[in-house]
């Protein structure tokens, strides 16, 4: 259930980087299928979009239209709808606290000195989909946009058999987002970042993703803009002592496993007592969450 490393062990080292080599050596792999998709979709564009849509996520609709997301909204439970719309407002305010002023002065040499603040022209949001959905993700990489005056914002969410999640969907429709995707993976990257004949490239890529988008993105970055870091399969490690709720420890370390299949999730305390206890309450929680068979890998 859960794998203890004992950091007074001679072998310990070694086991600790054999540990975290595991997740690395899986991703090197893998770059090099993803080079092959982006130099197939500038080579050949929507066919070739369509094609690792239908291969990966069984999808064959690219654009999803208007009446089919206004649908799948009106599915959407109204306690989630509130509960989007109370994260939009305090996101945006905070957000909104962020914005900078222009500058613009002479000085007592009669010289005039400007400072401005453009945005981008274009920004595509990846929104993590297929084997899950997750409407923060469009709230907190849209809404600082929206705030920064960019005009065009594009969200690309793979959905599977072309069913997209209805919580995204109406994140996105709560941050007026027109240009909606139903594609995902390296080759949706590959689209925004060279364009096709249906999507037009833009300016920068944001949002998180599984290790082949994060592989992506570094691919196609030069030639288009990327955030500051590339999010990739979730990793997250808690320093805890034994003061520490190993109820809270569980569900931090749970709340990232079951993102991905290599995310990565660990616990290091001098406390015996702490990871027992974390360890029984792992398991406890574990069975509790619908992704329960990808959450339990990271603790095999």
């Amino acid at each position: 259930m859960m794998k203890i490393l004992n950091s007074k062990l001679k072998n310990f080292n070694k086991k600790l980087n054999n540990l975290l080599l595991r997740r690395k050596t899986k991703v090197k792999i893998n770059s090099a299928s993803v080079i092959k998709i982006i130099n197939d979709i500038k080579k050949n564009g929507d066919k070739a979009l369509l094609k690792y849509e239908k291969k990966f996520n069984q999808n064959t609709i690219i654009i999803p239209s208007v009446n089919r997301i206004l649908k799948s909204v009106k599915s959407l439970d109204p306690k989630v709808k509130k509960a989007i719309d109370l994260a939009y407002s305090r996101i945006h305010k905070f957000h909104s606290l962020q914005k900078f002023k222009n500058i613009s002065y002479v000085d007592k040499f009669k010289n005039k000195l400007d400072y401005k603040y453009l945005p981008i022209e274009s920004v595509a949001i990846y929104v993590p989909g297929s084997s899950a959905s997750y409407p923060s993700s469009v709230l907190m990489n849209a809404i600082p946009a929206i705030v920064a005056g960019v005009k065009r914002i594009v969200m690309i969410n793979p959905g599977y058999q072309g069913k997209q999640n209805a919580a995204v969907l109406y994140a996105a429709k709560k941050c007026k987002i027109r240009e909606i995707y139903s594609i995902g993976g390296p080759s949706a990257i590959a689209a925004v970042a060279y364009g096709t004949k249906k999507i037009n490239k833009v300016t920068k890529i944001v949002g998180p993703g599984n290790m082949y988008v994060a592989a992506a993105k570094k691919e196609v970055f030069g030639d288009v803009g990327v955030e500051g870091m590339t999010a990739g399969p979730s990793e997250i490690t808690i320093v805890g002592d034994r003061f520490s709720n190993p109820v809270w420890i569980a569900s931090d370390l749970i709340g990232q496993a079951e993102h991905d299949k290599l995310a990565q999730c660990i616990l290091i305390s001098k406390s015996k007592d702490l990871i027992k206890k974390t360890k029984i309450e792992i398991s406890k929680q574990l069975n509790k969450i619908p992704r329960v068979s990808i959450a339990k890998k990271k603790f095999d």
